[in-house]
């Protein structure tokens, strides 16, 4: 048997004998099943989705798959809540040791997010990384650019993100999608405008939950940008935070497709909302692409 397949199901936790197929090569669960004991003997196993961590045993013995290319992992704390640090510490260790890894997925709960946020440790393994998607409280200091040299997929949800974070995520180099999804959406992210030599080959770039304008990108910045999906919220422009002026679109001149989010049209006058979307719409009209999909979701 080389795949095995149970995700969907409501099998709670795996029976000891899986560890006997030594040919496995492809292992899918739910994120909430408990694996078994010596999983190390799964040698051939390339592909694991999910791999449910609440114990830094658990997280030890992903360090002896040597062969994982994919790995999905559920960072948990145990029944009572609590959170074991050295779990953390222990599944840094582990990925350190997976040279083959190319997808990983990292989720977490609310206590086990702030270890994932601090764990140090080996990030050699980082170096052969195309995607990543992790769900932490803000971004690990393991983020990196001198890290992730071939990384061209990132996801990646916080509680909250700073401006510094942009700056980091657009100095990766190989980066081609990048998706930011912020679950505070009370969030007040000041104006701020990143270097103009970031984010060189990004071609699709989202931000959610956090008001973002096409100013913070000067010219440079993007230069391969195709589709652009990012949140307004009005009262900023209200208060004067931001301008109008602050969504031109001409910078970014490989633009096909511009998805624009508006939020608090209700706390907003009329002739404020008026000003935004007639800006918008203007500036699709005048850009060289006439960028396709222009909406306007409220």
């Amino acid at each position: 048997l080389q795949t095995l397949d149970i995700s969907g199901t409501a099998i709670e936790e795996l029976p000891s004998s899986i560890v006997g197929l030594r040919q496995l090569m492809r292992l899918h669960v739910e994120d909430s099943t408990r694996l078994p004991n010596r999983l190390r003997n799964l040698t051939s196993l390339e592909d694991l989705w999910w791999a449910r961590v609440d114990s830094a045993w658990t997280a030890e013995e992903l360090g002896h798959l040597t062969q994982l290319r994919i790995l999905g992992v559920n960072l948990r704390s145990d029944e009572e809540g609590r959170w074991d640090e050295r779990v953390c510490k222990a599944l840094v260790a582990s990925l350190g040791k997976l040279h083959r890894i190319q997808s990983l997925l990292v989720i977490s709960d609310g206590v086990a997010a702030e270890g994932v946020c601090k764990a140090e440790g080996s990030v050699e393994f980082l170096s052969n990384l195309s995607y990543l998607a992790i769900r932490t409280k803000s971004l690990p200091t393991w983020i990196s650019p001198a890290s992730l040299v071939l990384l061209s997929y990132l996801e990646i949800w916080v509680v909250q993100v700073r401006r510094e974070d942009i700056q980091v995520l657009g100095k990766l180099q190989a980066l081609r999608y990048l998706k930011v999804y912020v679950s505070d959406h009370k969030q007040v992210l000041e104006k701020f405008m990143i270097s103009p030599d970031v984010f060189p080959c990004v071609i699709e770039c989202r931000f959610h939950g956090f008001t973002t304008v096409p100013s913070m990108f000067p010219p440079g910045a993007m230069p391969r940008l195709e589709e652009f999906r990012f949140r307004i919220q009005l009262e900023d422009f209200s208060r004067g935070e931001f301008t109008a002026d602050d969504l031109a679109l001409g910078h970014l001149p490989s633009l096909h497709s511009v998805i624009v989010c508006l939020y608090g049209k209700r706390n907003v006058s009329e002739e404020v909302v008026r000003k935004v979307e007639e800006k918008l719409r203007h500036e699709a009209d005048v850009h060289p692409n006439h960028p396709m999909g222009m909406s306007l979701l409220q």
